[in-house]
């Protein structure tokens, strides 16, 4: 019987699991194996290897999709063995170096290929990838930013059906992100990091920074309809799963959500979600937005939308799927093609 810690994050983060490059075969493998929180890490990582060495292979006999797509779930897998893993600083740094190293060799294989960013931030880096149309000259561009404990990885297969209605995409790791937690910490003035990123695609001359949208997950949504609201480059905007403010959810989280959290937030979570808020923020949208809601969603529900949606001053959608989770992981396959769909008809594409 597998131990408490590892019962809570199989009950809460399954369809996540498996809605972005674990099969559920694989799940119910390691189901069987992880027993301990203990081997969570090591374990996942163990299934990303197998995935690596099917992508070498691949590759060495000029399979480049095939290598390419391994490398990409690799990636997406050594996210997972980080996830929630910060109490073992040295594994959970190895996993997400192994993950940006697979996006190392996943670039040039994908089809379209993938630039790998650094874009400077604070005297950081902030990684990214950046994948543009094929046949299609400096194509509108869409940015995603994770969620509060999410990363790039998560936000891949959304890309693709972006890239795919004619649109460049970028994706990036910021403050709380991935292996830019280690140094920089989640804040409640995000849309400062997302003008960082715009600033740096309306330096390029190979994307129309003109015709430019962005999106987010979970505290991503959120982050996007801030900037939004302060940045007068951004033309739409998506969110998906967000709130209006997520205040009060830290005395709520299970212990090890605390503990991660700290990783992602800082010392003082709690303090920094009670600042997060579209509070005098909503009322300065008036680009069209969309917001994408799962109906059995618990940690965000509609409730946060509609609370959105009754302050801003331009076009709004809001779509809740009525059985989808948080980030309608159970109903990807409905919700990002809805979401690309949408963004090509805003930038037209």
């Amino acid at each position: 019987m597998p131990d408490q810690n590892v019962q809570s994050m199989l009950e809460r983060f399954t369809w996540r699991i498996l809605a972005n490059h674990v099969s559920p075969w694989e799940l119910e493998q390691l189901k069987k194996r992880i027993e301990r929180w203990e081997d969570w890490c090591a374990e996942f990582s163990k299934l990303a290897r197998e995935h690596v060495r099917i992508g070498t292979e691949a590759a060495a006999a000029g399979r480049r999709l095939t290598a390419g797509n391994a490398f990409i779930r690799a990636a997406s897998i050594y996210h997972w063995a980080s996830f929630y893993f910060v109490h073992d600083q040295s594994q959970f740094r190895a996993a997400l170096e192994a993950a940006n190293e697979c996006y190392r060799k996943a670039a040039p294989l994908v089809s379209p290929s993938m630039e790998l960013v650094e874009i400077g931030f604070e005297g950081s880096k902030l990684p990214g990838y950046l994948r543009k149309p094929l046949g299609v000259e400096r194509a509108p561009i869409v940015i995603f930013c994770p969620g509060g404990d999410s990363t790039k990885e998560e936000l891949y297969d959304l890309g693709q059906h972006i890239v795919e209605r004619g649109m460049a995409y970028l994706a990036f790791d910021g403050p709380g992100q991935g292996l830019v937690s280690t140094k920089l910490k989640m804040r409640p003035d995000y849309e400062v990091v997302l003008r960082a990123v715009v600033d740096f695609v309306s330096a390029r001359k190979d994307v129309d920074a003109s015709r430019l949208a962005v999106g987010g997950i979970s505290y991503g949504g959120l982050f996007a309809c801030r900037a939004a609201a302060f940045d007068e480059r951004v033309r739409a905007a998506v969110s998906v799963s967000a709130w209006y403010t997520p205040a009060g959810l830290y005395a709520h989280m299970p212990p090890l959500g605390q503990i991660a959290i700290e990783q992602y937030f800082g010392p003082n979570p709690a303090e920094v979600q009670d600042r997060i808020t579209m509070a005098g923020a909503a009322e300065r949208i008036r680009v069209p937005l969309l917001q994408v809601y799962g109906g059995q969603d618990k940690a965000s529900p509609p409730e946060q939308a509609y609370r959105v949606e009754k302050e801003v001053k331009g076009p709004c959608e809001t779509v809740v799927f009525d059985e989808g989770v948080h980030v309608c992981n159970n109903v990807q396959n409905r919700a990002r093609p809805l979401i690309a769909d949408w963004l090509a008809q805003q930038l037209k594409a």
